[in-house]
C-alpha cells in the first residue's frame, strides 16, 4: 500500500491510497475476521475462510458491508462502559461500590490517573473502527458491490442509506476522540487528534501528527453534512426492508443534526473557546424544528423504566443502542439492585447529586423560600429525583429501602455485606427496570435502550449557547434560552399546575448560566456527559464527594453528611491524556497535552 500525504498547518494528512490487489485481499479476510469479534450482535456478522478469492468476497456484499458494522461498535450500548462503571463515578455525581476499580482509584489516588492508566483510553479501538469505515468507504459505494440483485432501484437506495450511515459514523468516532484527547499540547496550541480520512497501512510508516482543533470539528462537520445529503431518513418507520422501522438504531437525519449541535457546543465551551455559540444555537435549534417546541410527557415517578428506557416506543430517544438483544438482559440490574433484591449495589449516588435537585416548586434547596427540611431532606423534591435515586424510605419494587444504619440495606443486614452496599447513603434508580426480577426460579430479563442522544439534550444544548450567545431572553432563534429552560422543567414537573417562579427570577447571563449547568446535571445524569461537561467548562473537578449517614435514634431519624471521597484531579486533567505508547510509536511525531 502506498500513501500520499499533503502537509497543512504542519500537520500531515492523508489525501488518498492506491491499494494493490493483493493487499486488497488481504484487507477483505481482515475485516471479515474482525467483524466476528465485533459486539454488534443485531447487526450482520459475517464468516469468512481465507480460501475465498478477492473476487468473491467483494461479490458478497454481507462481507463488504461487515465493514460498517463494525464501525458501530463505537456507538456505546451501555452507560456502563467502564469496568462496569458509570462514567458519573469519576464525578461528583456518584461513587462506585467496588473500591478497586479504574474509576474509584482515578478519584481517590492521586498519580493513579496517567498517560499510560487512562480509564477513557478508546485510542485503539476508536481507530481501528476508523479504518474499517474508511475502508468501506472506499469499496462499498462506487457500484462495484451488489447489495439487492434483485432490485436495482432498492440496491441504490439502500447504498445512499450506507453511505450515510457510514459518514454518521466516522463524524461520531472523530467526536468521540476528539472529546477525550483534544487539548492545548506542550506547544501552547490548541490541538485535536489525527484526522484519518482514507484507508491507512498501520503496519508502515503512519507520519501521523495532530491535527487543530479547529480542523478537527471541521472534519467532524464536513462528515455530518455529507451524511446528511446522503440517503439517511428522518425516521424509520413501516415494513420496507431498507427504509422500515427494522432499521431503527442506525442514525437519522435527526440524530446528524444533533451529532453537530454536540459537537458545536463543546467546541465553544470555555476549554476549547472556539467562539461558535451562536452557531451552536443554531444547530440546536434546528434539531428542535425537527422534533417539536414540546418534551413528549413520559416521565413517570411510579415507574419510569416502563415509560422512558425499556419502552421502544417512546419518543424521547433520538438514536438509540439496545443492550442485550431483543431477548433483553438484567445486567445492571444485577450490578445496580440494593442488596435486598440481589443486586450489588455498584452505583451510588452522592449526596452532592442529591442537593442539586431542587424542591418541587423549582427552588434550589439553599434558598430561604424552598420549604426545604433538612431533618426531611426527602419531601417535596423534583420529581425527577425520585426516578433517579433510591433514597431512605423509598419503596422499589414493593419492598420499603432502610438505608439508615442497622437498616435492611446496610452492612450486616442479612445478605448485605461492604461490597455490595452503598457507601453513600443511596442507590440507582435511573436505568434498572422495574421488571427485571434476580430470585433464583424467577429469573426476569428486560429490554434496556440506551440513549446516544435525547430529545431534552437538544434544548439543554440550545439553551447553553444561547445564553453564551446572546444571553436568557434574545429569541433570535424563535426560542429564548428560558423558553428552552422552561420547557425542561415543566416536562419534569417542576411548579406542576402553577408558575415557575424561581425561574422567573433567574435574569442575568452568569444566574441562567449555573441554571442551565445544574437542569444538564440532573437531566443527564448516569448518560455520560457529567465527566466531559465539568471539563470543558473548566469548572472545579475536586469537590469533595459527600454521601449521607443516617442513625436511627428510637424512631427518630438524625442525617449527618459525611465527605466520601476529596479527588485530587490537577487543572491540567481537563484535557485527557494522549496514550504514551502512541506517542512512542510516532517518535514525537504526536504532540501530548501540557501537564501529561
Amino acid at each position: 500500500m502506498q500513501k500520499l500525504y499533503r502537509k497543512e498547518n504542519s500537520n500531515y494528512k492523508p489525501i488518498g491510497v492506491f491499494i494493490k490487489k493483493d493487499m486488497m485481499k488481504n484487507i477483505l479476510i481482515t475485516f471479515g475476521i474482525l467483524v466476528l469479534f465485533s459486539s454488534c450482535e443485531d447487526y450482520f456478522e459475517p464468516k469468512l475462510t481465507n480460501e475465498r478469492t478477492e473476487e468473491q468476497l467483494l461479490a458478497n456484499a454481507n462481507y463488504v458491508q461487515g465493514l460498517l458494522t463494525f464501525g458501530y461498535r463505537a456507538l456505546p450500548a451501555s452507560f456502563e462502559g467502564f469496568g462496569s462503571d458509570f462514567l458519573d463515578a469519576g464525578t461528583d455525581n456518584a461513587l462506585s461500590n467496588n473500591i478497586s476499580s479504574s474509576l474509584s482509584r482515578v478519584l481517590a489516588i492521586d498519580g493513579y490517573y496517567t498517560s499510560v492508566n487512562n480509564p477513557l483510553n478508546a485510542w485503539t479501538s476508536r481507530y481501528d473502527e476508523l479504518k474499517n469505515i474508511n475502508q468501506f468507504l472506499e469499496v462499498g459505494l462506487d457500484g462495484t458491490v451488489v447489495y439487492l440483485k434483485s432490485d436495482a432501484a432498492l440496491d441504490d437506495i439502500l447504498r445512499n442509506r450506507l453511505k450515510g450511515e457510514a459518514y454518521f459514523l466516522r463524524a461520531w468516532i472523530h467526536f468521540d476522540l476528539l472529546r477525550r484527547f483534544g487539548g492545548i499540547d506542550t506547544s501552547g496550541q490548541l490541538m485535536g487528534i489525527p484526522l484519518i480520512t482514507s484507508s491507512i497501512d498501520i503496519t508502515g510508516e503512519l507520519n501521523l501528527t495532530r491535527n487543530t482543533y479547529a480542523e478537527c470539528v471541521q472534519q467532524i462537520l464536513d462528515d455530518i453534512n455529507e451524511a446528511l445529503s446522503a440517503g439517511l431518513q428522518d425516521e424509520y418507520v413501516g415494513n420496507d426492508e431498507v427504509l422500515g422501522d427494522n432499521n431503527i438504531g442506525r442514525p437519522t437525519t435527526v440524530a446528524c443534526r444533533a451529532l453537530k449541535s454536540r459537537v458545536l457546543l463543546y467546541a465553544s465551551s470555555p476549554a476549547f473557546g472556539t467562539s461558535t455559540s451562536a452557531q451552536a444555537a443554531q444547530a440546536a435549534k434546528e434539531v428542535i424544528d425537527e422534533i417539536g417546541n414540546s418534551l413528549p410527557d413520559l416521565y413517570n415517578v411510579n415507574n419510569i423504566s416502563n415509560t422512558f428506557f425499556n419502552d421502544d416506543t417512546n419518543d424521547e430517544l433520538i438514536l438509540r443502542r439496545l443492550s442485550g438483544g431483543t431477548a433483553g438482559d438484567n445486567g445492571v440490574e444485577t450490578r445496580n439492585f440494593p442488596p435486598t433484591h440481589l443486586g450489588g449495589g455498584r452505583c451510588n449516588p452522592s449526596q452532592n447529586l442529591v442537593d442539586a435537585f431542587p424542591m418541587a416548586n423549582g427552588y434550589p434547596i439553599g434558598e430561604a423560600t424552598s420549604g426545604y427540611d433538612e431533618d426531611n431532606m426527602y419531601v417535596g423534591r423534583d420529581p425527577r429525583f425520585y426516578m433517579t435515586v433510591i433514597h431512605n424510605g423509598q419503596t422499589f419494587k414493593g419492598q420499603t429501602i432502610e438505608t439508615f444504619v442497622g437498616g435492611n440495606n446496610t452492612p450486616g443486614a442479612p445478605g448485605v455485606t461492604v461490597e455490595n452496599a452503598t457507601r453513600t447513603g443511596y442507590y440507582l434508580r435511573k436505568w434498572v427496570s422495574n421488571s427485571a426480577n434476580l430470585v433464583p426460579g424467577n429469573i426476569v430479563n428486560d429490554q434496556h435502550y440506551n440513549a446516544i442522544f435525547r430529545k431534552v439534550e437538544m434544548f439543554l444544548n440550545f439553551a447553553e449557547a444561547a445564553n453564551e450567545a446572546n444571553g436568557p431572553d434574545d429569541a433570535t432563534y424563535g426560542m429564548s434560552a428560558r423558553d428552552a429552560i422552561a420547557e425542561v422543567r415543566r416536562r419534569a414537573g417542576i411548579a406542576a399546575g402553577g408558575s415557575d417562579d424561581y425561574l422567573a427570577s433567574v435574569t442575568s447571563k452568569e444566574d441562567m448560566r449555573e441554571l442551565i449547568k445544574n437542569e444538564r446535571r440532573i437531566e443527564l445524569c448516569f448518560e455520560g456527559h457529567r465527566f466531559f461537561d465539568l471539563r470543558r467548562w473548566d469548572d472545579n473537578l475536586n469537590e469533595p464527594i459527600s454521601g449521607i449517614t443516617i442513625m436511627n435514634n428510637n424512631g427518630t431519624l438524625d442525617y449527618q453528611r459525611t465527605t466520601i471521597v476529596t479527588p485530587s484531579f490537577k487543572d491540567y486533567m481537563i484535557y485527557g491524556p494522549l496514550p504514551f505508547n502512541e506517542l512512542l510509536k510516532t517518535g514525537g511525531d504526536i504532540t501530548q497535552n501540557q501537564g501529561w
